[in-house]
């Protein structure tokens, strides 16, 4: 991942969305996600840590080590538990920025338009 990813440029999004409808300024301090950390290099630990206790989980599983497979399996729950914070973070955010300031109400019959599905240009 580069360090210029849409996770991190979602997360400029969001902070420009919060200036753009806060009539205060916001602390990013209350919110979820660590607005000083790249989100790409988070979500790469996070998968590293998992792919290293799931190698561990295969290697005890096929020397048939019940303990060892039992520690890769506490392991692996931790760092899935990582992944899922991570995730509801983001979550917890955008709910954030949907309860802030005045939005339009979305029509019922409301579709994004088309061009706006397009890939982007390189």
């Amino acid at each position: 991942m580069t360090t210029n990813s849409f996770l991190d440029e979602m997360k400029k999004n969001f902070l420009y969305i919060l200036s753009q409808k806060s009539s205060t300024s916001v602390d990013i301090d209350d919110l979820s996600i660590n607005y000083n950390d790249l989100l790409d290099c988070s979500l790469t630990k996070y998968l590293t840590l998992l792919q290293s206790k799931a190698e561990l989980l295969a290697l005890a599983k096929k020397n048939n080590d019940e303990i060892a497979m039992q520690s890769a399996l506490l392991k692996l729950r931790a760092h899935a538990m990582s992944l899922s914070s991570f995730f509801d973070a983001i979550g917890e955010d955008v709910e954030k920025i949907l309860r802030t300031g005045k939005w339009a109400e979305i029509p019922k019959d409301y579709k994004v338009p088309a061009h706006y599905n397009d890939p982007p240009q390189k």
